[in-house]
């Protein structure tokens, strides 16, 4: 897992006060989005199928600051 994070970040140097604000903003339309899906079950019963979830929401919230990224410039 380790590998394929270190691979997938950015080669230029970031502001680390600007990647703190993207990734503060990444959280909070995470938490949004999985509010607004309530009503789905908070936590599946297999553990597995939780973890893979929790990817999932990485991911997503990851792409969401890359993106908010692109739009800035």
């Amino acid at each position: 897992k380790q590998e394929q994070q270190a691979g997938s970040e950015p080669a230029e140097p970031v502001d680390p006060r600007k990647a703190a604000v993207e990734a503060a903003i990444a959280r909070a339309k995470a938490s949004k989005q999985e509010q607004q899906a309530g009503s789905e079950p908070v936590e599946p019963a297999d553990p597995r199928k939780a973890a893979v979830a929790a990817a999932i929401a990485r991911v997503q919230a990851k792409k969401a600051a890359q993106q908010q990224v692109v739009n800035e410039d």
